[in-house]
């Protein structure tokens, strides 16, 4: 765990409660957020079936278009999100000064500290680590990569699925890690095996499922952990050159048209019901309360690659137009 130490700061101190009143005439949340929709659903549906008399409006989006959604809102005027949610770090870092509002959340101080912020300008909602995956009915086990380095080999020629940067925060924040491992030089030669590119994270398992690749270049652990749970022919694998810590923060924004009815939000969603639901959904989080699945890869067991808040904020643009210089796309 102190690979993700540094994501994290001080336990804030014991917050107020939200005003749950001011929260009920405000009567809705907007959520810009890009978890994936299935599990983001799930979550919005719990939320709302409290009937508290605030409804969760969900906008689910990848990390890339809803950060350059709120920008280009923000510009003209206009703020239709009261909370945000990606998986790029660096967003937040950008936005703190002039567009988040600090809030602690109920329980904050019993959190893991890897997940909090002492500020509470953001929080970490949920967390993965960045691996590869393969379609066991296309590739035998002898034969799968065991390492970032056996996907380069001509076997894969035009068998790797892997998702775009621009699109997708996690694999901003996975391509960073691998640049980081073994340089540019490791996508000039992936880029010679002409891989299948899709645009989101999540959408490269079903394409290996389904055959059309065999193997995935990187994921988050959760999005194949639950294609696992659902029966799809898929295993993952966690290189033991180390995997990306990927952290995916929350946060409140100053000018949220419902601000009372985001600190209830953001209250509901680090509680343990929700922190729950994210864990059953094959993710890590801060809540101490919560029970692991079986089949979940603990992050105690593993070499985690650490990027800091600061570091992704700086790399990001460059592992994006790498990425389109190198791929074409």
């Amino acid at each position: 765990m102190a690979a993700i130490a540094a994501w994290g700061l001080i336990a804030p101190a014991a917050p107020e409660a939200a005003d749950m009143q001011a929260a009920k005439k405000e009567g809705e949340v907007m959520w810009y957020s890009s978890l994936s929709l299935s599990v983001a659903q799930k979550v919005c549906k719990r939320f709302n079936d409290k009937k508290l008399g605030v409804t969760c409006i969900l906008h689910r989006d990848g990390s890339g278009k809803l950060y350059q959604r709120y920008l280009q809102e923000a510009k003209g005027g206009v703020f239709k999100a009261d909370v945000l949610h990606t998986s790029n770090i660096g967003h937040f870092v950008n936005l703190k000064k002039d567009h988040l509002r600090p809030y602690k959340f109920q329980g904050s101080e019993k959190f893991n500290p890897a997940f909090t912020t002492k500020d509470g300008a953001w929080n970490i909602l949920r967390a993965s680590v960045y691996v590869l995956a393969y379609n066991t009915k296309l590739v035998k086990p002898e034969d799968a990569p065991k390492t970032w380095t056996d996907l380069l080999k001509p076997r894969w020629n035009g068998l790797i699925a892997h998702a775009h940067p621009a699109y997708s925060g996690v694999i901003t924040v996975g391509m960073l890690s691998l640049v980081k491992m073994h340089g540019w030089g490791y996508y000039d030669k992936m880029a010679a095996l002409k891989p299948k590119i899709v645009q989101s994270a999540v959408a490269v398992i079903p394409l290996v499922a389904r055959g059309e690749a065999h193997v995935v270049a990187g994921t988050a652990a959760y999005n194949t952990y639950g294609d696992i749970k659902k029966g799809e022919p898929i295993k993952m694998v966690l290189p033991k050159e180390g995997v990306a810590f990927i952290s995916s923060p929350h946060a409140v924004l100053k000018k949220a048209p419902h601000p009372k009815a985001a600190e209830v939000f953001t209250d509901f969603l680090f509680s343990q019901e929700a922190q729950q639901l994210l864990v059953d959904s094959g993710l890590h989080v801060g809540h101490p309360g919560v029970k692991y699945p079986a089949g979940l890869p603990s992050l105690d067991g593993l070499k985690l690659i650490d990027s800091t808040p600061d570091e992704v904020k700086a790399k990001s643009k460059e592992i994006q137009e790498m990425f389109r210089k190198k791929f074409g796309v």
